[in-house]
């Protein structure tokens, strides 16, 4: 899975920002738009230079600030807001998807115990790639089951303060990349998250569920 610390959103040669703008612009069938895309992307991290460091939360602030100047640009091109919120969704995930599902399988399969990997690999990125800007609890962190969940999400609280919490779900939607690399007859566990901040919940639970006892590795093999 992709580190943090390889990932520059601070670049047009980045991971996330560059693709997604290069999708919006390929969907509307402009390809100037993209250069009006960044100008505008710029403008607003500089509104945000205060949370501009080298850290997960320039990171996270970045995307979310990508995804805004999209939706600002579209405006008068897609004056229809679901219209645009589908145009942004699919600009977004689709990108990444095959990479992202494909990374998170091979994942997987290399461990000894799905299980265990991907509980590390959550615990990982509650620190590294979402920062103290995000609140997690887990109230469940067991050998069987273990639920992250996300009390307070930075995208959010950025989308909400510049009244634009309704893009809050696109972000949301780019999960089902990673949780679609999950096979659970292969990998041993299922991933479910019922409800999201984005979409109106108090939280959003991440619950991994081993689906039996069988698959839980004898002490020596952990």
């Amino acid at each position: 899975m992709t580190s943090p610390r390889d990932v520059r959103l601070d670049s047009e040669n980045d991971i996330v920002v560059a693709p997604f703008f290069d999708a919006v612009s390929a969907t509307v069938g402009d390809p100037q738009l993209s250069e009006l895309l960044h100008r505008r992307h710029v403008e607003l991290r500089q509104s945000h230079r205060h949370l501009d460091d080298d850290g997960p939360t320039a990171t996270n602030m970045a995307v979310a600030m990508a995804l805004l100047a999209a939706d600002q640009i579209l405006r008068e091109r897609v004056p229809d807001l679901e219209q645009r919120r589908g145009l942004l969704e699919h600009a977004l995930v689709e990108p990444l998807a095959d990479i992202t599902r494909q990374a998170t399988e091979a994942a997987l399969d290399s461990s000894d115990d799905p299980f265990t990997a991907m509980v590390a690999t959550t615990r990982q990125r509650e620190a590294e790639s979402f920062g103290p800007r995000f609140v997690f609890t887990h109230p469940i962190d067991s050998d069987s089951e273990f639920i992250s969940d996300v009390q307070h999400c930075f995208f959010h609280e950025l989308l909400v303060g510049h009244g634009a919490g309704y893009l809050t779900p696109i972000l949301c939607a780019f999960d089902a990349n990673w949780m679609d690399g999950v096979t659970p007859a292969r990998h041993g566990f299922t991933v479910d998250r019922v409800s999201t901040i984005g979409t109106g919940g108090r939280s959003c639970p991440f619950r991994f569920r081993r689906t039996s006892r069988d698959s839980i590795p004898p002490m020596s093999a952990r």
